[in-house]
């Protein structure tokens, strides 16, 4: 069991995740309960549910493919890649109608361009380290490509609205993020990194999806025929919560963070002992043939003194 806890943990998150559509999401103070219906509304009656289990499915999925041994091949760790983003752009086009505005503030471009300048700054090290000794510091890079987007973050998008439907916003987030999977070496770990992002990326749509879960009981409460046969009443904002299955939701996703995580560090580990395995096979070959080139020229030179 020691052995596969990463599995186990990769598997248990999102079973956990999709479980919460039989779970309360919201409920209001229990001083309402009998003067406003419905008092609390479960995942299978709201939205939000149906997008947790395509979610907890995604992530089921590529766990799973990402914990097979067959993952930490090339061929199979970009197919991962490519599932994860199609698969989530999928989602967020099928239950997300809402266009996503951003105002880049001063605050959001610094921290847009750390986000960008240490992505690019890890990828060119890992490609250009072994050719020039100017991609072999990590800081320099990091300086350098922070100045670069900062300048033409500043010269573009600064204190201006980018509005884009959120499909089309998540679509260039999980492009970025899977192109920088892709290049940072060994390309066999992509599949590895994109899947911790993912897990990292559904965390938060959880977390930042509270306020819109709480706001669905209020309107739904809005349109609902009270005892009294009233319409139009609902909880204060304030008096609406959320309940047990957003908590467990958030804790599903955690205990798959750490799964992808250890599932990352083992596979790294993996990945370099094989490149050490690897090195040390090619130098020893290396070896072998000059011992036998050295081997056949000195009987040649036997062979010529003899004669």
């Amino acid at each position: 069991m020691k052995k596969n806890w990463t599995k186990i943990a990769i598997a248990l998150g999102p079973a956990i995740l999709i479980s919460t559509y039989v779970w309360e999401y919201a409920r209001t103070n229990p001083d309402y309960k009998f003067l406003i219906q419905p008092w609390s509304m479960r995942g299978s009656e709201m939205v939000h549910g149906d997008v947790f289990v395509a979610l907890g499915v995604v992530l089921l999925i590529a766990g799973l493919a990402a914990s097979w041994e067959r993952a930490a091949r090339p061929l199979y760790s970009v197919l991962i890649v490519v599932f994860i983003v199609v698969a989530g752009t999928a989602v967020t086009s099928t239950y997300s109608e809402t266009t996503f505005n951003l105002t880049i503030s001063p605050v959001m471009a610094v921290l847009l361009t750390l986000i960008v300048s240490l992505s690019i700054s890890l990828a060119l090290r890992s490609q250009f380290r072994e050719r020039s000794k100017l991609f072999s510091r990590a800081l320099p890079l990091f300086v350098v490509s922070f100045v670069v987007v900062m300048g033409l973050i500043s010269a573009t998008v600064l204190n201006t609205t980018v509005s884009a439907e959120s499909w089309i916003a998540l679509l260039v987030v999980m492009l970025f993020s899977a192109a920088v999977a892709l290049t940072i070496k060994p390309i066999d770990m992509a599949a590895n990194r994109l899947l911790v992002i993912a897990v990292v990326t559904t965390w938060g749509v959880v977390v930042l999806s509270a306020g819109a879960i709480r706001q669905t009981l209020i309107d739904t409460q809005l349109i609902t025929t009270q005892v009294d046969g009233s319409t139009g009443i609902s909880a204060q904002y304030k008096d609406v919560q959320a309940a047990s299955g957003w908590w467990l939701a958030g804790l599903g996703l955690s205990i798959m963070f750490i799964g992808a995580a250890g599932l990352w560090a083992k596979r790294r580990d993996h990945v370099a002992a094989l490149a050490r395995a690897r090195k040390q096979r090619e130098a020893a070959e290396i070896s072998a043939r000059e011992i036998q080139e050295a081997t056949d020229a000195y009987a040649a030179e036997l062979a010529a003194s003899a004669n």
